[in-house]
């Protein structure tokens, strides 16, 4: 969104037109005075001398003004075109550059080759295809050896593949400007989302060159509540923004630039939020940070994985984007995504979507529509896939960064920008609902509150997502000590086990299943934990038989597991494992299976090192039915294991 400065959240210019910009203004100071002019025109002669005497005294305007009068006497006067596009390229003002350099190609017998190819990219980076597609030709038949050239063939690429989108392109996406509330500054970018939809936070300026800040807008009553600064502990006067939350928004990683804490240019910082208070900034530190540029951080919905992007030595480009787990406490050393994703380039901006696996990005090393495209790689197992195109109109000839999409897959929020001179003049926040070949696998969630039970008071206990088929966890997250609340993300297409546990508490669990091709809608469960006392009894209810068997199923794993953690951290409480079934069968063949089921928890828990002399078993057969055996449901529900807390040793 601006040049490539150190102490900046967002990307920079391509390196190709920082190098052009070095050559072509050398390249005035070296031509100006040659001789062998092709006018005749004595007038537009002596108006060149008197440029030339203007530029020698570093007043390029005058030099310009001299030079348009030399043109105006005679039109097919390329060198004066050539040199007013110099001039221009010096003053940084670029569309003057294009407005000169195309009358100069216009006007001259032989075009400076480099300057042809410097049009093609000019031509492209303003989305005039057609017109690039010609200067490039152009440039090939002069110099045909360049055609191998990196950048030349990543141009071909680009000019293809921009005007396929272009003529190819059916569907209608509407893009729609978000409410007053959200856009009342000069420039908003780089937002984030918590995965209700319900808090969006961004980076804005109240000016182009003014002070980065992060700010927070609120959906309540069906509208946004205008932004406000998110804390007075997190911004200052220096420059804070491109932040990250957790699925939850309670964790926030943010870039903040030339601290006084800072390693390098721009940092990574992490706070975390209790109610309604945001704790004090703290830097990453190593390994995250570097003495180079980190930012733009993306969090895993858990907050227990960070992509970001940085400058950082061992990258394949200019800036790369690099992963982290958080782990035993700590942040792993970042590891480089790989050349399946890094280009030789600049990929910046990625947004990890709540399911884990989608990945988008921006970048300008890929075939695109020009500038900084944003794309889309998806993650099997450990492999990403080759980045994908958001394609158009979502991508055009401008820069386009900084993605977010929702927990639907579908909604999509960036920020579309208005430029002149390639400087940024404008830039709004828009919501668009993406095309059906740039969706993400949606994600479900559920909300609610966790409780004492009969006292209601908060509790800040841990939440775990487990996925079945695997044991893996997929996330895991905490309850808010002030308030209690918490989400629970639950990736689709997946058979899902969920653990809500506090020291001193029996847990709560859940089980879902998850289609692969539709959300499960939000829903709302406030959890009541129960403290352990003599009599209470949990319910097992992620415990897994063949049918009509005892053999225990492998996706009764976790569930083995969390109640060997429940015994461990509560060394006082001493239980009896009950096994209980529907009342299909005889009562002695369902007392014999209800007690071998229990037994074989029991032989778990033991084989795991819980002593003997704290677990007993006994199978109830249908006589204690927690539901009448009248549905295929509430049999289900019949079927089950409980632990029963017999008592307490003193």
């Amino acid at each position: 969104m601006e040049d490539i400065i150190a102490d900046t959240q967002v990307h920079g210019h391509p390196l190709r037109r920082i190098v052009l910009f070095s050559f072509l203004s050398l390249f005035s100071f070296l031509t100006f005075a040659q001789g062998g002019l092709s006018t005749n025109n004595k007038k537009a002669q002596k108006l060149y001398e008197k440029a030339d005497k203007q530029y020698r005294a570093r007043n390029f305007p005058s030099a310009i003004s001299y030079l348009e009068e030399a043109v105006t006497e005679d039109p097919s006067f390329h060198e004066a075109f050539i040199r007013m596009g110099s001039l221009y390229n010096a003053m940084g003002q670029e569309d003057s550059v294009y407005s000169k350099f195309s009358s100069y190609v216009n006007t001259a017998p032989t075009p400076i080759a480099s300057v042809v190819e410097r049009l093609a990219f000019m031509a492209f980076d303003r989305g005039h295809y057609l017109t690039s597609q010609t200067y490039l030709n152009d440039f090939l038949k002069q110099v045909p050896e360049r055609a191998s050239s990196p950048e030349i063939d990543l141009l071909v690429k680009s000019l293809k593949f921009a005007q396929d989108q272009i003529s190819n392109s059916k569907d209608s996406i509407e893009i729609t400007n978000l409410p007053d509330e959200i856009n009342r500054f000069k420039l908003q970018y780089l937002p984030a989302i918590t995965i209700d939809n319900a808090t969006m936070f961004y980076t804005k300026r109240d000016f182009v060159k003014g002070d980065e800040d992060i700010v927070v807008s609120y959906f309540k009553n069906n509208s946004w509540s205008p932004a406000e600064s998110v804390s007075s502990r997190i911004n200052s006067p220096l420059n804070e923004g491109a932040c990250t939350v957790s699925a939850d928004g309670r964790m926030m990683i943010f870039t903040s630039c030339d601290g006084a804490n800072s390693l390098g240019s721009c940092d990574l910082y992490i706070t975390k939020k209790s109610g309604d208070v945001w704790s004090r900034p703290k830097n990453l530190g190593k390994p995250i940070n570097s003495i180079y540029w980190e930012s733009q951080p993306s969090l895993s919905a858990d907050g227990k994985t960070l992509y970001f992007s940085s400058n950082r030595t061992g990258g394949f480009g200019g800036r790369d984007i690099w992963v982290s787990y958080h782990t035993d406490g700590k942040w792993s050393t970042p590891k480089n995504l790989g050349q399946s994703i890094n280009t030789r380039s600049d990929e910046t901006t990625p947004f990890i979507h709540p399911n884990g696996v989608s990945l988008y990005l921006s970048a300008n090393g890929y075939p695109g529509m020009g500038g900084y495209d944003l794309y889309v790689a998806s993650k099997n197992d450990t492999v990403w896939s080759a980045p994908k195109n958001l394609g158009y109109p979502i991508n055009t000839h401008k820069d386009e960064v900084a993605i977010v999409i929702g927990a639907d897959g579908e909604t999509a929020y960036f920020a579309k920008e208005e430029q002149k001179n390639f400087e940024i003049l404008d830039s709004k926040l828009v919501t668009i609902n993406l095309p059906t070949q740039v969706k993400s696998t949606p994600a479900s969630y559920i909300i609610g509150r966790v409780f004492e039970e009969n006292i209601l008071n908060p509790l800040k206990a841990d939440i775990e997502v487990i996925d079945l088929s695997t044991n893996q966890v997929v996330y895991k997250s905490k309850s808010d000590s002030i308030t209690g609340e918490y989400y629970m993300v639950l990736p689709v297409g997946l058979d899902l086990a969920s653990y809500v546990k506090k020291k001193g508490y029996l847990y709560t669990d859940f089980h879902f299943q998850t289609t692969l091709n539709s959300a499960q809608e939000p829903d709302t469960i406030d959890i009541n934990l129960t403290p352990i006392s003599e009599g209470q009894t949990l319910v097992l209810k992620n415990i897994y038989f063949e049918t009509d068997s005892y053999r225990i199923d492998k996706k009764s794993v976790s569930e083995i597991e969390n109640a060997y953690q429940l015994m461990i951290e509560n060394p006082e409480i001493i239980v009896e494992i009950s096994g209980h079934t529907d009342d299909v069968g005889s009562n002695a063949y369902n007392k014999e299976l209800s007690e071998a089921r229990a037994k074989e928890v029991y032989i778990s828990l033991i084989s795991k090192g819980i002593d003997a002399d704290r677990l007993s078993y006994k199978g109830y057969a249908e006589t204690h039915p927690l539901m009448p055996n009248d549905t295929d449901i509430n049999r289900q529900s019949n079927r089950r294991i409980e632990f029963r807390v017999l008592r307490t040793k003193q």
